[in-house]
């Protein structure tokens, strides 16, 4: 017994030893990481500065005229936004890979802008650099010089800072960055959609707010003042942030001299020192204010303006630019000498010539009407337009927008021309000329007709495979697994003579060629290796000037070798590698993207590969 009770207190001990060294261990990992997590962030990454190829291509684009950035440096003025960047001389960014600009900043009097897509650029001796970065890509948001002349980096990955010529940038903070100021002694103020911090090194400590989403924030002097969604606010740098009355709609602000200017429902306010407001008068109404070498720049629906004086003078002419809002194309048609707009995100716009030829211009107005939204597919039908959108298949007449005759049968995505009439694709099926509705029930390979080709017979193209109407019955269909198409979503078909050639989202291209012994059955396919994985938008299939064009999400635009075996890369500025429609013209291509729109003259210097 006595043994055993020496047993039992040995082991007891044994427990109570292990216990408390795990328990020290304990806290020590979670004094440690506390420590780490409390203390500096320091994390690096190689950077390099890679030169751009060069691109002087006389491509037109069109894309929003929204100002995102201004910058005066010791040569011109800059602005970027929706429309790229651009100077006194016009286009600035043509060698950029995409269009639309989300920040712009001066940095040792050089431009360095931040992509809407995203990457870091920098224009100087007259060349585009990419700033690329073992981060991988940066969305930025946020981009302004330090004190030191080090660049600082707001963006959706965190905060980053970056030397001149420096070999490698720093990650300070990885809370998401929308806003960015720069107080006395360096500290910078970053804010996002987690709140406001106060960065000083590497140490970040977080600052209190009437809410904790940041649109914009500036730091002048012991001032601190922010935007929020609940308006402006402004107190001490290191107090309580309190409410402007009268700036509870305020969407953007700048500061100054010791004003303060924010931008409130079209609106410009300015708050003196002493809290009295009054309203700047302006010819158009007010979207965004910047300030850029002690100037203050107001962009408005009539162009970028700067203040001068008590005055308010044009610095830069509105661009020749679609209506404000979105400028994603998803479908572009011809209606008389009227250049017909279909937005993925929107309505229609048109654009009315005003220009000649060689230098086109259009005048780009809305078309009123809720009867197309969401717009998929467009196809002149003789005098007015047929529109297949998220709200159904309507006509525009190039005045007024009404349905169709059973065209509120839910979200249209297709049309095509067949001998009877119109055809029209729908989410649940086919409406043919006359009415009749064919679906997976009748034997296509599946409901969502997403494109649609007319020939002798009408070939549908489904998320599951391609079908073939011949009259008012569905003649074949190809179904995934029986190895003929690459991919079974099938996104654009085109009719070329005898030859059909089809578009897959996420498997390039194949072709289909009738079988001489059964003209009407499904044929025989043959794929072009070069697209494989290609993911190829609707109606992204188009003939012009006897090349057939073919555009790809994410790749750019390509075209089919004069011998028929390949399709090659075209290498023009675009707005945006992402096609999302295409329309041939006389001796011209329009190609639509997610940033806006571009017009390309044929044939192009190269017509022969």
């Amino acid at each position: 017994m006595p043994w055993s009770l020496t047993r039992r207190q040995l082991i007891l001990a044994i427990g109570l030893t292990g216990l408390a060294l795990g328990t020290g261990a304990y806290l020590k990992v979670r004094r440690d990481v506390g420590r780490a997590l409390e203390g500096p962030l320091r994390n690096s990454a190689p950077l390099q500065f890679v030169p751009l190829t060069r691109v002087d291509h006389p491509l037109i684009r069109w894309g929003g005229a929204d100002v995102e950035g201004v910058a005066l440096t010791s040569a011109s003025l800059i602005t970027a936004g929706a429309f790229g960047v651009a100077d006194e001389q016009g286009d600035l960014g043509r060698s950029l890979p995409t269009l639309r600009v989300k920040a712009l900043a001066a940095w040792r009097d050089h431009a360095v802008v931040g992509l809407e897509s995203g990457g870091l650029f920098l224009f100087r001796e007259g060349q585009w650099e990419e700033l690329r970065t073992g981060f991988g890509t940066l969305h930025i948001r946020a981009l302004s010089e330090g004190p030191g002349g080090e660049l600082w980096i707001g963006a959706r990955e965190g905060l980053y800072r970056g030397a001149w010529g420096a070999s490698t940038l720093d990650r300070v903070d990885p809370a998401p960055v929308k806003a960015l100021a720069i107080g006395a002694g360096g500290a910078v103020f970053a804010g996002g959609e987690e709140g406001l911090r106060r960065v000083e090194g590497f140490r970040s400590t977080i600052v209190a707010t009437p809410d904790p989403w940041i649109e914009w924030v500036s730091v002048a002097g012991r001032e601190l003042a922010v935007v929020t969604p609940l308006g402006l606010a402004r107190g001490p740098v290191d107090g309580v942030l309190s409410a402007l009355s009268g700036a509870e709609d305020a969407s953007d602000a700048a500061v100054h001299g010791t004003q303060l200017f924010a931008v409130a429902q079209g609106r410009l306010l300015r708050f003196e020192p002493s809290g009295q407001v009054s309203e700047e008068r302006l010819p158009a109404p007010v979207r965004r204010v910047f300030t850029s070498q002690n100037v203050l720049f107001a962009d408005t629906t009539r162009g970028l303006f700067r203040r001068a004086g008590a005055g308010w003078m044009l610095a830069r002419p509105r661009p020749e630019s679609f209506p404000p809002g979105p400028s994603h194309v998803n479908a572009l048609a011809m209606l008389e000498s009227r250049l017909v707009v279909g937005l993925f995100n929107g309505g229609l716009v048109l654009g009315e010539s005003a220009g000649q030829d060689k230098t086109p211009s259009f005048r780009w107005s809305s078309v009123p009407g809720s009867a197309a939204w969401g717009v998929n597919a467009l196809l002149n039908g003789g005098g007015s337009l047929y529109v297949a959108s998220l709200r159904g298949a309507s006509h525009f007449d190039g005045h007024n927008l009404r349905p169709v005759e059973g065209g509120e049968s839910g979200a249209a995505f297709s049309l095509a021309p067949t001998l009877g009439g119109v055809a029209v694709g729908f989410g649940q099926g086919v409406m043919l000329p006359g009415g009749r509705f064919l679906s997976a029930f009748h034997g296509l390979p599946g409901n969502q007709a997403l494109a649609l080709a007319g020939g002798e017979q009408l070939f549908v193209g489904t998320p599951t495979g391609l079908g073939a109407i011949t009259g008012n019955r569905v003649a074949w269909r190809v179904l995934a697994g029986e190895g003929k198409l690459p991919h079974p979503w099938i996104t654009a078909l085109h009719l070329r003579g005898e030859e059909l050639f089809i578009g897959t989202y996420g498997g390039g291209v194949v072709r289909r060629m009738a079988a001489k012994a059964n003209p009407s059955g499904p044929g025989q396919f043959e794929s072009f290796p070069e697209t494989e994985g290609f993911k190829i938008n609707t109606g992204c299939l188009v003939e012009a000037g006897g090349r057939l064009y073919l555009g790809t999400d994410g790749k750019g635009l390509y075209r089919l070798s004069t011998d028929g075996h390949r399709f090659l890369p075209v290498r023009l500025p675009l707005p945006s590698p992402r096609i999302t429609a295409i329309l041939p013209g006389k001796d011209v291509l329009y190609v639509g993207t997610d940033e806006g729109l571009a017009r390309i003259n044929l044939p192009l210097s190269d017509e022969g590969a």
